[in-house]
Protein backbone atom coordinates (compact mmCIF):
# COMPACT_ATOMS: atom_id res chain seq x y z
CA UNK A 1 0.00 0.00 0.00
CA UNK A 2 1.48 3.11 -1.11
CA UNK A 3 1.08 6.58 0.64
CA UNK A 4 -0.86 7.48 -2.36
CA UNK A 5 -3.21 4.93 -1.93
CA UNK A 6 -3.53 5.63 1.80
CA UNK A 7 -4.54 9.12 0.70
CA UNK A 8 -7.30 7.88 -1.34
CA UNK A 9 -9.08 5.53 1.33
CA UNK A 10 -8.58 8.14 4.28
CA UNK A 11 -10.23 10.69 1.79
CA UNK A 12 -13.08 8.72 1.50
CA UNK A 13 -13.14 8.07 5.20
CA UNK A 14 -13.33 11.83 5.81
CA UNK A 15 -16.36 11.82 3.16
CA UNK A 16 -17.95 9.20 5.58
CA UNK A 17 -17.09 10.91 8.74
CA UNK A 18 -18.44 14.25 7.43
CA UNK A 19 -21.85 12.60 6.35
CA UNK A 20 -22.01 12.99 2.74
CA UNK A 21 -22.75 9.39 1.88
CA UNK A 22 -25.58 9.22 4.58
CA UNK A 23 -28.55 8.81 4.09
CA UNK A 24 -27.06 4.75 3.51
CA UNK A 25 -28.59 3.25 0.75
CA UNK A 26 -28.19 -0.94 0.27
CA UNK A 27 -26.01 -0.27 -3.04
CA UNK A 28 -23.72 2.93 -1.40
CA UNK A 29 -22.95 0.37 1.55
CA UNK A 30 -22.35 -2.88 -1.06
CA UNK A 31 -20.22 -0.95 -2.99
CA UNK A 32 -17.93 0.42 -0.20
CA UNK A 33 -17.75 -3.33 1.22
CA UNK A 34 -16.43 -4.09 -2.20
CA UNK A 35 -13.66 -1.25 -1.53
CA UNK A 36 -12.60 -2.32 1.76
CA UNK A 37 -12.22 -6.02 1.08
CA UNK A 38 -9.81 -5.20 -1.55
CA UNK A 39 -7.40 -4.04 1.79
CA UNK A 40 -9.08 -4.40 4.69
CA UNK A 41 -5.75 -3.52 7.22
CA UNK A 42 -5.42 -0.66 5.05
CA UNK A 43 -8.89 0.63 5.95
CA UNK A 44 -7.87 -0.34 9.49
CA UNK A 45 -4.81 1.98 10.02
CA UNK A 46 -6.73 5.06 8.69
CA UNK A 47 -10.36 4.31 10.55
CA UNK A 48 -7.72 3.72 14.02
CA UNK A 49 -6.41 7.48 13.40
CA UNK A 50 -9.34 9.02 12.30
CA UNK A 51 -11.54 7.73 15.26
CA UNK A 52 -8.85 8.99 17.84
CA UNK A 53 -8.74 11.97 16.44
CA UNK A 54 -12.58 12.24 16.29
CA UNK A 55 -13.98 15.45 17.69
CA UNK A 56 -17.64 14.46 18.58
CA UNK A 57 -19.78 11.80 18.37
CA UNK A 58 -21.57 12.02 15.05
CA UNK A 59 -17.96 11.50 13.78
CA UNK A 60 -18.00 8.36 15.43
CA UNK A 61 -21.30 7.21 14.63
CA UNK A 62 -20.88 7.79 10.76
CA UNK A 63 -17.19 6.32 10.49
CA UNK A 64 -18.37 3.38 12.94
CA UNK A 65 -21.68 2.83 10.62
CA UNK A 66 -20.06 3.17 7.04
CA UNK A 67 -16.58 2.27 6.72
CA UNK A 68 -15.77 0.51 10.19
CA UNK A 69 -18.36 -1.54 9.93
CA UNK A 70 -17.36 -2.70 6.30
CA UNK A 71 -13.85 -3.19 7.86
CA UNK A 72 -14.85 -5.78 10.43
CA UNK A 73 -16.77 -7.56 8.41
CA UNK A 74 -14.29 -8.19 5.71
CA UNK A 75 -11.67 -8.30 8.62
CA UNK A 76 -13.71 -10.91 10.75
CA UNK A 77 -12.62 -12.42 13.79
CA UNK A 78 -8.84 -10.46 13.69
CA UNK A 79 -9.55 -6.70 13.25
CA UNK A 80 -12.80 -7.58 16.11
CA UNK A 81 -10.43 -8.62 18.28
CA UNK A 82 -8.42 -5.76 17.93
CA UNK A 83 -10.74 -3.05 18.09
CA UNK A 84 -12.41 -4.52 21.23
CA UNK A 85 -8.79 -4.24 22.97
CA UNK A 86 -8.51 -1.05 21.63
CA UNK A 87 -12.07 0.06 23.42
CA UNK A 88 -10.77 -1.39 26.45
CA UNK A 89 -8.92 1.84 26.46
CA UNK A 90 -10.94 4.27 24.33
CA UNK A 91 -13.97 5.41 24.41
CA UNK A 92 -13.90 6.73 21.14
CA UNK A 93 -13.03 3.46 19.73
CA UNK A 94 -15.94 1.88 22.21
CA UNK A 95 -18.40 4.31 20.90
CA UNK A 96 -17.55 3.64 17.08
CA UNK A 97 -17.78 -0.38 17.71
CA UNK A 98 -21.67 0.10 19.25
CA UNK A 99 -22.82 1.61 15.82
CA UNK A 100 -19.98 -0.34 13.75
CA UNK A 101 -20.02 -4.23 14.75
CA UNK A 102 -20.43 -6.31 12.02
CA UNK A 103 -23.76 -7.17 10.98
CA UNK A 104 -23.22 -10.54 9.53
CA UNK A 105 -22.85 -12.62 12.89
CA UNK A 106 -24.02 -12.55 16.70
CA UNK A 107 -21.55 -10.55 18.75
CA UNK A 108 -21.59 -9.97 22.42
CA UNK A 109 -19.91 -6.43 22.76
CA UNK A 110 -20.47 -6.79 26.11
CA UNK A 111 -18.37 -9.75 26.98
CA UNK A 112 -15.81 -8.39 24.75
CA UNK A 113 -15.23 -5.36 26.86
CA UNK A 114 -15.53 -6.91 30.21
CA UNK A 115 -18.32 -6.06 33.13
CA UNK A 116 -15.72 -4.29 35.27
CA UNK A 117 -15.00 -2.34 32.38
CA UNK A 118 -18.55 -1.13 31.44
CA UNK A 119 -19.27 -0.44 34.95
CA UNK A 120 -15.89 1.82 35.23
CA UNK A 121 -17.20 3.74 32.38
CA UNK A 122 -21.15 4.06 33.09
CA UNK A 123 -19.88 5.44 36.08
CA UNK A 124 -17.41 7.66 34.49
CA UNK A 125 -20.73 8.95 32.12
CA UNK A 126 -22.45 9.81 34.84
CA UNK A 127 -19.73 11.66 36.50
CA UNK A 128 -18.30 13.56 33.83
CA UNK A 129 -21.07 13.46 31.09
CA UNK A 130 -18.47 12.89 28.59
CA UNK A 131 -20.28 11.94 25.05
CA UNK A 132 -17.69 9.48 23.90
CA UNK A 133 -18.51 7.14 27.04
CA UNK A 134 -22.90 7.34 26.22
CA UNK A 135 -21.43 4.09 25.19
CA UNK A 136 -21.22 2.51 28.56
CA UNK A 137 -25.07 3.89 29.57
CA UNK A 138 -26.59 2.24 26.02
CA UNK A 139 -25.39 -0.86 26.71
CA UNK A 140 -26.42 -0.74 30.21
CA UNK A 141 -30.15 -0.22 29.15
CA UNK A 142 -29.69 -2.91 26.33
CA UNK A 143 -28.73 -5.52 29.26
CA UNK A 144 -31.72 -4.91 30.68
CA UNK A 145 -34.08 -4.93 27.47
CA UNK A 146 -32.26 -8.30 26.26
CA UNK A 147 -30.57 -10.48 29.50
CA UNK A 148 -31.58 -9.45 32.57
CA UNK A 149 -29.54 -12.10 34.59
CA UNK A 150 -26.55 -10.39 33.60
CA UNK A 151 -28.34 -7.06 34.10
CA UNK A 152 -28.87 -8.20 37.38
CA UNK A 153 -25.10 -8.62 38.38
CA UNK A 154 -24.44 -5.40 36.46
CA UNK A 155 -26.64 -3.59 38.92
CA UNK A 156 -24.96 -4.57 42.06
CA UNK A 157 -21.15 -4.15 40.84
CA UNK A 158 -22.51 -0.65 39.90
CA UNK A 159 -23.95 -0.59 43.64
CA UNK A 160 -20.57 -2.03 45.16
CA UNK A 161 -18.59 0.48 43.33
CA UNK A 162 -20.66 3.79 43.28
CA UNK A 163 -18.32 6.36 44.13
CA UNK A 164 -21.06 7.94 46.99
CA UNK A 165 -24.36 8.36 48.17
CA UNK A 166 -25.37 10.57 45.28
CA UNK A 167 -24.29 8.00 42.60
CA UNK A 168 -25.92 5.14 44.78
CA UNK A 169 -29.34 7.22 44.51
CA UNK A 170 -28.78 7.87 40.69
CA UNK A 171 -28.45 3.99 40.08
CA UNK A 172 -31.46 3.48 42.11
CA UNK A 173 -33.41 6.01 39.75
CA UNK A 174 -32.17 5.07 36.60
CA UNK A 175 -31.31 1.96 35.47
CA UNK A 176 -32.10 -0.14 38.60
CA UNK A 177 -35.33 1.65 38.43
CA UNK A 178 -35.88 0.31 34.95
CA UNK A 179 -35.23 -2.86 35.62
CA UNK A 180 -37.86 -3.14 38.47
CA UNK A 181 -40.44 -2.05 36.25
CA UNK A 182 -39.06 -4.55 33.65
CA UNK A 183 -38.55 -7.91 36.02
CA UNK A 184 -39.65 -7.44 39.29
CA UNK A 185 -42.13 -10.09 39.04
CA UNK A 186 -39.15 -12.82 38.07
CA UNK A 187 -36.67 -10.87 40.16
CA UNK A 188 -38.55 -9.77 43.19
CA UNK A 189 -37.04 -12.67 45.51
CA UNK A 190 -33.73 -11.93 44.63
CA UNK A 191 -34.01 -8.31 45.28
CA UNK A 192 -36.11 -8.54 48.60
CA UNK A 193 -33.53 -10.78 49.86
CA UNK A 194 -30.70 -8.52 48.48
CA UNK A 195 -31.83 -5.29 50.16
CA UNK A 196 -32.21 -7.28 53.26
CA UNK A 197 -28.28 -7.51 53.83
CA UNK A 198 -27.19 -5.32 51.61
CA UNK A 199 -27.66 -1.66 52.62
CA UNK A 200 -26.15 0.21 49.40
CA UNK A 201 -28.26 -1.71 47.49
CA UNK A 202 -31.60 -1.09 49.66
CA UNK A 203 -30.35 2.83 49.37
CA UNK A 204 -30.93 3.05 45.62
CA UNK A 205 -33.91 1.00 45.67
CA UNK A 206 -35.64 3.86 48.03
CA UNK A 207 -34.35 6.03 44.87
CA UNK A 208 -36.78 3.90 42.13
CA UNK A 209 -40.11 5.47 41.23
CA UNK A 210 -42.82 2.57 40.71
CA UNK A 211 -44.94 2.42 37.54
CA UNK A 212 -47.37 -0.01 36.18
CA UNK A 213 -46.69 -2.72 38.79
CA UNK A 214 -49.32 -4.77 40.29
CA UNK A 215 -50.03 -3.23 43.82
CA UNK A 216 -48.63 -7.12 45.72
CA UNK A 217 -45.35 -6.21 43.72
CA UNK A 218 -45.23 -2.56 44.57
CA UNK A 219 -45.70 -3.66 48.47
CA UNK A 220 -43.00 -5.60 48.51
CA UNK A 221 -40.85 -3.28 46.85
CA UNK A 222 -41.35 -0.89 49.26
CA UNK A 223 -40.89 -2.99 52.17
CA UNK A 224 -37.41 -4.03 50.89
CA UNK A 225 -36.47 -0.70 49.93
CA UNK A 226 -37.53 0.34 53.41
CA UNK A 227 -39.00 3.87 53.09
CA UNK A 228 -42.38 4.63 50.93
CA UNK A 229 -41.88 4.86 47.07
CA UNK A 230 -43.58 7.61 45.04
CA UNK A 231 -45.87 5.34 42.32
CA UNK A 232 -46.06 7.42 39.02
Amino acid sequence: MTAAEDDVIRAECEEWESGLHYPLTREEVGALYDRVRADPDAWWRILQILIAEATNYDQIRRLGMGPLRSTLECGEARLLDQAAFIARSSSKMASALMVGAPCDREIDLFKLFGRDHVVEVWIRYHTSHDEFDFWAWEMAQGLVRDDPAEAWEFILSLVEKAPNTNMVDLIGAGLAEDFVMAHASTFIDRIEEEASRNGRFKEALASVWIMRLPPDLFDRIERAAGVPLRRV
